[in-house]
């Protein structure tokens, strides 16, 4: 027999934004190509293994914050067409559940139906949520764009700008026929339609990189201070962003149009007036820190100060969705987008050289990263200088780190008053990243390679010539010979802080000291091992990736990723629907319901597996009664003859595995729902 648990009653409006006593956040974290040896290397080099944080019952015991999700497990990433992954397909599914289930290159579209995937950013919007995305990538790249556009490859990111920042089709044709477009009038055809999921979305906060498909061809944009003043770089010249739309449509003029507030440097972002956003009001922010992609936390470090950090962008992102969400609450996407392109290029993991002519690669680790940013591998020669102290390890930790700080950002809405879910996880692995060993400038290992794995083995110091089982004399291995440590043979990083963010610490290695070296399988099948420069030498791998959690709800949601054994990426979107209340079904998303349907209400039977389904209805009409899964597939259809105000139907749920439901009766007059919970 069936227990069954009755929610309130709902109708379809819900889309509408019903009253909440207590705001509902969610937050949702992608490390782009983040694997768990990448968040092992962040941990050691704040401390973990030194004295009083070897064991994890130590006062001092280095956690991060991914460590303190409650929380944790792993989770596959294959695509529907490929056991490897691409970011767009795995994002998809993180958006869209199982109907995201989507081919490689796909942004929340299906190819094979030809139909756009309606997101959880989508439903949480029309549900009255505020919502928003933040990444250091390009805001058009494929992670970022999976959750609020829609286009058949993720390669079109014009047009993920347009559909952006468009919520009708005629604000989306608007941009086509702009009186600057080079290619004007808009054309079907060519250009397509806002896809329906889209329609009356309008995103609250997008962060990131990518000015350039904002801006037109050849147009130069001056990055501002909260004073309107130009920034300007070491050489006293002017910071600028840089176009690259060839329509020659400015969109960032087309979204202050619209609503959004418009900033592009870390003062501008940091000093924003929030009093501007509130949820009456129909003020948006815009964020474009770069042309391309965000610095690398590293050379964001060394070069390019005006930039905001991951956890800056994440605080800013957070304080101007609670204003916006109001009582109802918010969605967040944020992407730590970088880690993936630091595994793609190896960085500190090759050296160029030339053969017979040809500049190639050839496979190292513990080099010191070639000078001209964390993407220098692909322009590098063999006679282009390096860095003397910043390593490839150097890069990789810091990315992770930013990343790791801003999930620190969300973790302090747990302690206030509105409900709050945490996820992180990551698209895919990306490189066979591998954390191989310290540098050891002794090389005590005899290998020529300056790299050593593990502490010294003990040795014994007798009068027999040979050790002997009697452990006299015997002293311990990098603690009373060898490293001469308290702490033996881990990690000896100094930490420092940066633009004053007393949070955030940042590791750093003497030259000669014991710095964590990176290595990367480079797929020589594919790549070869050594390969002409400007390719890229890392690939995405199929490896499952973690999954962190948590809530401040005893874990009612967040603990739903354990005890269920391997889980899929399809399996979060679900848990993140039935904590906003908001329906998994595409089918209905365009349907604008009337409170002036009529009511309906379950009453299930304690005795039998049957639950009457009563409906009192404003007028008579036929009623048809679909009853829906969490993951929005139709497994039961009734109707009725009668055409009738009153209808009451008999529903055998003997057949219904455990789980959420929806009960969806559609009337003459418009449609009606109800949630059911099978236990």
């Amino acid at each position: 027999m069936k227990k069954f648990l009755l929610t309130a009653t709902a109708t379809f409006s819900i889309c509408m934004g019903l009253a909440q006593e207590t705001p509902k956040n969610v937050i949702f974290f992608i490390g782009d190509g983040f694997g768990t040896s990448a968040k092992t290397a962040a941990r050691m080099a704040l401390g973990q293994g030194t004295e009083g944080s070897k064991i994890t019952s130590d006062e001092n015991f280095q956690l991060l914050a991914l460590d303190k999700l409650d929380y944790q497990g792993s989770l596959t990433t294959h695509s529907m067409n490929s056991w490897i992954t691409d970011s767009g397909a795995s994002a998809s599914a993180y958006a869209a559940g199982v109907e995201g289930k989507l081919d490689n290159g796909n942004i929340a579209f299906n190819v094979e139906t030809g139909e756009s995937v309606e997101t959880i950013l989508e439903k949480a919007k029309k549900a009255g949520y505020a919502v928003g995305l933040v990444t250091t990538t390009r805001v058009t790249h494929a992670t970022p764009a999976t959750f609020a556009t829609h286009v058949w490859s993720r390669g079109l990111e014009t047009y993920i700008a347009a559909q952006y920042i468009s919520s009708t089709q005629e604000e989306y044709e608007e941009i086509f026929n702009n009186p600057n477009s080079a290619i004007r009038p808009y054309n079907e055809e060519r250009d397509w339609i806002l896809p329906a999921p889209k329609v009356g979305v309008e995103l609250d906060v997008l962060m990131g990189g990518g000015a350039r498909f904002f801006l037109p061809q050849g147009y130069s944009q001056e990055v501002l201070d909260a004073n309107g003043n130009p920034i300007l770089t070491t050489s006293g010249n002017p910071v600028t962003l840089s176009g690259r739309r060839a329509d020659n449509v400015n969109l960032v003029e087309v979204a202050s149009n619209r609503g959004f507030v418009y900033a592009n440097s870390r003062d501008a972002l940091l000093n924003l007036d929030l009093s501007q956003f509130t949820p009456d009001n129909d003020n948006k922010f815009l964020g474009l820190f770069s042309s391309s992609h965000c610095s690398y936390e590293q050379d964001r470090q060394l070069y390019k100060s005006w930039e905001p950090s991951l956890p800056e962008m994440t605080e800013m992102a957070i304080k101007i969705l609670k204003a916006k969400g109001g009582d109802k609450g918010f969605f967040l996407m944020v992407e730590a987008g970088r880690i993936d392109h630091l595994e793609h290029a190896n960085n500190g993991g090759i050296t160029v050289v030339n053969a017979d002519g040809t500049d190639v690669y050839t496979i190292d680790s513990d080099k010191p990263a070639y000078l001209g940013g964390g993407d220098a591998n692909y322009g590098a020669n063999p006679d282009t200088p390096r860095h003397t102290d910043v390593f490839g390890s150097d890069y990789l930790i810091k990315e992770v780190l930013a990343f790791d700080y801003s999930i620190n950002q969300a973790r302090k809405l747990l302690d206030d008053d509105s409900k709050t879910l945490i996820f992180s996880t990551s698209d895919h692995e990306c490189g066979g990243t591998a954390i191989v060993g310290l540098h050891d400038e002794a090389d005590a290992q005899n290998n020529n390679t300056k790299i050593r794995t593990y502490a010294l083995s003990p040795r014994q110091d007798n009068d027999l010539g040979q050790y002997v089982p009697n452990p006299s004399g015997v002293t311990r291995g990098d603690i009373d010979f060898g490293a001469m440590t308290n702490d033996g043979w881990f990690p000896n990083y100094e930490t420092y802080t940066f633009q004053d963010r007393t949070e955030e610490l940042w590791p750093k290695c003497d030259i000669n000291g014991r710095r964590i070296v990176v290595a990367y399988a480079s797929n020589p099948l594919t790549n070869g091992n050594g390969i002409n420069v400007g390719n890229t030498p890392g690939n995405h791998t199929p490896m499952d990736v973690f999954v962190g959690a948590e809530d401040n709800m005893g874990g009612t949601f967040a603990g739903k990723i354990n005890g269920v054994g391997q889980i899929d990426n399809t399996y979060l979107t679900a848990i993140m629907e039935a904590f906003l209340d908001v329906q998994h079904m595409s089918t209905v998303e365009e349907k604008v319901v009337e409170d002036t349907v009529g009511e309906m209400k379950i009453f299930p039977n304690p005795a039998t597996d049957y639950a009457m389904i009563q409906l009192q209805l404003e007028d008579n009409s036929k009623v048809e009664v679909s009853i829906y899964n969490e993951s929005g597939q139709l497994v039961k259809n009734l109707n009725t003859t009668s055409f009738a105000k009153v209808h009451s139907l008999n529903v055998n749920t003997s057949d219904l595995n455990k789980g959420l439901y929806i009960v969806s009766a559609k009337t003459n007059q418009g449609s009606l729902s109800q949630k059911l919970l099978v236990k």
